[in-house]
């Protein structure tokens, strides 16, 4: 019995962990709750688990095509396809009320004016229908008879090595176009998006109105070369100068400015413990020994066990796995670490190695043959099965033990920190955490947000502290701390921003105020002489922290002081005397002094053709961000019901 195990032991172990990969996906995806309970409420409209499930299985074999995903990829592919029902079913709701509807004449258009599209989506088709030929065929000649009818039946364009718009044109208008089923689903598609859509922005862009004169002064500003010289000190230069900003200034600034520091969704902190996910000897020493196993397996010549089958059922490393455990590149040549290259140098052709200890794991290495260059130098290639040396799951048993201990106690009365510190284990302090965030360097936490946010449908006592938690590097206990509505208002959340605003703020005021001390030296400034007229005209000059250059730029161009295309840059360039030092202006970046020497602008024959692309690309920029903005702003407005955590362990 145990020989025939061992012989049979690379199929019981797919057998084994499909088993698991099953079960796992299994716990995560089939629904905790009766499925009678919608995934989510869109305007009344309910979307049922079914139908939420199929486009999830439909995303993840058509774009991952077999890959493995993590949780967290999981969780983040829900909420894109749960976004993805909301904005479909917000966005067929308007569609109904304003009425709109794709017409034939726009439908025949769209068709004539997306060729490659429309050829795209027939080939999947043809594609389709000869693999299943090819599984229906009774024989090589019934395949070849088969495939040869149906390649002859096709539209002519789509088997033609030149593409003929005319036939394709011409087919569109025959009954034969829409008996495929890839054109009924684009028709669909057309119909119930896409020409709405548009029909949509037209409406929502009707106000949008740009004018001659309006894109005149455009490309006048944007085409007015000047030439300036330009005085700036940047508060990074004033790291000598104190800046106090205390919690009294900002809650000061907060009080003043309430209405630009709501807080737009619910958010947590959270209190927290946490213990590292490390192998122990022992884990170390199980590892050992099931790749001991296996190299007596693949050493014992009775034994079916094949070096590359195997590497491809139990090898680590997903770089070589799927071609056997054969690696591109050769030892020899400093690509792997030492005891890697030392041990697989030293293999004669198709021996094979024990175990290799190495900070990657275990390695079984498998020699191809060696070989010298003309230097001497000997390498060799070779394939390799990778066991990684993991946690066990006896080891973040322990682990979880350890924190469901302080879970106990916390819910049986204890401080988060008192129970905590009874283990030994130093409390931490998250940020705000939103729903979708994750706690700092810990990374995403499956069920942190169930937690925190709990669905008002679920029976189940959330508790004092969370379920214990964990991803590869954490096991995790959490407590909330402080919890925050959407619309509510803490200067908490914007305590580093306001302070550094307001430390900004008192360095561009001494920047400005240092500046305006060196005005004189400014204006007395001239440029330095020298042979090259380039270097003279743009290499910078310095009066102790005032740095002084030459340039030629235009309101959109970079300028020291300003950086790109900076409003404050257009209101100096164009309200200013040529010859003259202006003001002290203060920027972002610091404090700035302008001279204007000189201007010059477009040609007229250049500016009339800039003109019309100016107003062409504001009527389609300034239309389309209303209709985004529009869109953006409907979709917040939408009332929704989330029940996502009802059916996932997020």
């Amino acid at each position: 019995m145990l020989t025939w195990i061992n012989e049979k032991a690379k199929w019981v172990i797919v057998i084994f962990a499909a088993g698991i990969v099953v079960g796992l996906l299994a716990m995560d995806r089939v629904p905790k709750t009766n499925q009678s309970y919608p995934v989510a409420i869109v305007n009344d409209h309910k979307v049922s688990y079914g139908e939420f499930d199929t486009r999830i299985k439909r995303i993840v074999q058509n774009q991952y095509k077999g890959q493995h995903l993590e949780d967290e990829q999981y969780s983040q592919l829900r909420s894109d396809v749960f976004r993805s029902f909301v904005r479909q079913i917000m966005m067929e709701g308007l569609y109904e009320d304003a009425e709109l509807r794709a017409s034939v004449a726009e439908l025949k258009s769209e068709f004539k004016r997306n060729p490659d599209a429309v050829r795209g989506r027939l080939v999947q088709e043809a594609q389709s229908r000869l693999y299943a030929i090819q599984q229906q065929a009774t024989s090589q000649e019934d395949l070849m008879q088969r495939s040869q009818a149906y390649i002859a039946s096709l539209p002519k364009f789509l088997v033609d090595t030149t593409f003929n718009k005319a036939e394709f044109d011409a087919w569109l208008e025959t009954p034969a176009a829409f008996q495929w089923g890839v054109m009924l689903q684009f028709e669909e598609e057309l119909k119930n998006s896409t020409i709405p859509a548009r029909q949509l922005q037209v409406l929502v862009g009707a106000s949008v109105h740009p004018t001659a004169l309006e894109s005149k002064w455009n490309v006048d500003r944007r085409t007015t070369d000047y030439d300036i010289d330009v005085a700036y000190v940047a508060t990074g230069d004033m790291d000598s100068v104190e800046v106090v900003v205390d919690s009294a200034m900002v809650k000061g600034y907060f009080n003043a400015h309430q209405d630009s520091f709501f807080v737009e969704k619910d958010q947590v902190r959270f209190d927290y413990v946490r213990i590292p996910v490390e192998a122990t000897e022992g884990d170390d020493a199980r590892i050992r020994e099931y790749a001991m196993t296996l190299y007596y397996q693949l050493s014992d010549t009775s034994s079916a066990a094949n070096f590359e089958d195997m590497a491809r059922i139990s090898s680590e490393d997903p770089g070589s796995a799927e071609n056997g455990g054969v690696l591109e590149q050769e030892a020899g040549h400093g690509a792997f670490v030492e005891e890697f290259e030392k041990a697989a140098l030293a293999l004669d052709s198709g021996a094979i190695s024990e175990p290799v200890k190495t900070r990657f794991g275990y390695h079984i290495i498998k020699s191809y043959g060696k070989s010298t260059d003309s230097t001497g130098a000997v390498s060799a290639k070779v394939g390799h099965i990778l066991l990684v040396v993991n946690a066990s799951s006896e080891t973040v048993d322990s682990l979880e033990a350890i924190l469901t201990a302080v879970k106990n106690d916390v819910e049986a009365g204890k401080s988060f920190a008192d129970a905590a510190k009874e283990k030994n284990l130093p409390v931490e302090h998250s940020g705000w955490i939103g729903h979708g965030d994750n706690i700092g360097d810990i990374g995403y936490l499956k069920g942190l947000a169930a937690y925190a946010w709990p669905n008002e449908n679920l029976s189940d006592d959330v508790g004092k502290a969370s379920p214990v938690l964990k991803n590869n590097q954490w096991v995790v206990l959490a407590a909330k701390a402080q919890e925050l509505k959407a619309g509510d208002r803490d200067v908490s959340v914007y305590y580093k921003e306001i302070e550094n605003k307001l430390i900004r703020k008192k360095l561009v005021a001494a920047a400005s105020a240092y500046l305006a001390s060196k005005a004189e030296q400014v204006k007395a400034w001239t440029p330095a002489a020298s042979t090259d007229s380039t270097a003279a005209a743009t290499a910078p000059a310095e009066i102790e922290k005032v740095k002084i250059e030459s340039k030629n730029t235009s309101v959109d161009g970079y300028v020291p002081g300003f950086g790109y295309g900076n409003a404050s840059l257009a209101k100096v360039l164009q309200g200013q005397k040529e010859g003259e030092w202006g003001p002290v202006v203060e920027t972002e970046l610091g404090a700035v002094m302008v001279k204007v020497k000189g201007k010059k602008a477009a040609e007229l024959s250049d500016l009339e053709s800039a003109i019309k692309d100016d107003r062409d690309n504001a009527l389609r920029f300034t239309s389309m961000t209303l209709f985004n903005q529009y869109v953006g702003d409907m979709e917040k407005a939408t009332p929704v019901v989330n029940n996502l955590d009802l059916f996932y362990k997020d």
